[in-house]
């Protein structure tokens, strides 16, 4: 028996439960899917572990066509032992298929097959379903290559970067995200040396050979800084400990008192953070929140507050001033339009 407290009285509902998963049966049979995953939803928030009402659910789910909710549950269900154990796993199968991710199906089938757990009169059509999925994976590969390749050549018939707008840079770069950038390497490297190019694609080309885990070095020029560095070895921006240290001490001064101040100074901080990439103000983490603090300030109010904003952040008010002309002169860098 269901309750349900309305101020002091209780309401009581008699098998709400099982009456719920009865309507979302009647539903389900009916075609009303919809209703259906309605219903048995109700029902698991007061039995998660009900096996009918949860296979209710999945089934509705799976007409639905909400696959990816529905691989979540039958995961869940999978892990907790909840329902026929084959019959979920059929439906998650089922599902993968949907969603195209072959590599789980291959996966999951080793591991039945591993674990004798496929019944006899059923091997056969799971032979035949990893090994669709494999075909699908080699044929996913070789369009892959396929179109790397094609990228390649498109890209070898002219200079990479050279004459290009911000535009045709932005596009280069996409198409090099979506490729082996190692035959590129010396025009990436040329690139990153040449203190007139763009910051913001400077940090674009960085972030590829951070995530292609490229182990080599590569000296970066930017803002009259210069650094050789390998860039599978850097933080990522979030991670980066200039943007963390400055975000802590903003956040600690402004999250109760001024919110709508602090999204302000998040959002310059992690702009101008892209452009810096991978290096940092030379001030210390106080001088330079106290400094965009005073930025953000000026952009909402119109109005100086840096001496009051270096009491704030305990520093002097002459260092705040020097890096928030040093921030606006970052600020003046436009970013590429995209």
């Amino acid at each position: 028996m269901n309750e349900r407290k309305d101020g002091n009285n209780v309401v009581l509902f008699p098998n709400l439960h099982h009456r719920l998963v009865m309507k979302g049966t009647e539903a389900l049979e009916n075609k009303q899917y919809k209703q259906a995953a309605e219903l048995f939803g109700q029902a698991r928030e007061l039995d998660q572990e009900h096996a009918e009402g949860n296979v209710g659910l999945l089934v509705s789910l799976v007409e639905l066509q909400d696959y990816k909710e529905a691989k979540q549950l039958c995961k869940e269900l999978l892990h907790q032992g909840i329902g026929d154990y084959f019959q979920i796993t059929n439906m998650y199968l089922m599902v993968l298929v949907q969603l195209g991710e072959h590599e789980e199906i291959v996966e999951m089938i080793e591991l039945l097959f591993q674990e004798h757990q496929i019944p006899f009169d059923k091997m056969e059509q799971f032979e035949q379903m990893i090994s669709f999925s494999k075909r699908a994976l080699e044929e996913r590969e070789i369009e892959a290559e396929q179109h790397e390749s094609q990228l390649q050549q498109q890209l070898q018939q002219e200079p990479l970067f050279n004459g290009k707008n911000e535009q045709q840079l932005l596009n280069t770069i996409n198409m090099l995200s979506q490729m082996n950038v190692r035959p590129f390497i010396d025009d990436i490297q040329q690139f990153m040396q040449e203190e007139a190019n763009h910051p913001f694609f400077k940090t674009m080309l960085l972030n590829i050979l951070k995530e292609q885990d490229y182990t080599q070095a590569v000296e970066v020029r930017k803002f009259s800084q210069v650094s050789s560095l390998i860039p599978a070895h850097l933080p990522n921006l979030q991670e980066y400990p200039f943007f963390k240290e400055v975000w802590a001490l903003a956040e600690q001064k402004l999250a109760q008192r001024n919110p709508s101040l602090l999204e302000m100074v998040h959002s310059l901080l992690e702009r101008h953070c892209f452009l810096l990439y991978p290096f940092e103000l030379e001030q210390d983490g106080a001088t330079i929140a106290a400094a965009y603090h005073a930025l953000a300030e000026q952009y909402m109010t119109g109005q100086d507050f840096c001496e009051r904003v270096a009491l704030i952040y305990e520093t002097e008010e002459q260092v705040v001033r020097e890096c928030l002309d040093y921030i606006k002169e970052i600020e003046g860098i436009s970013y590429p339009i995209i």
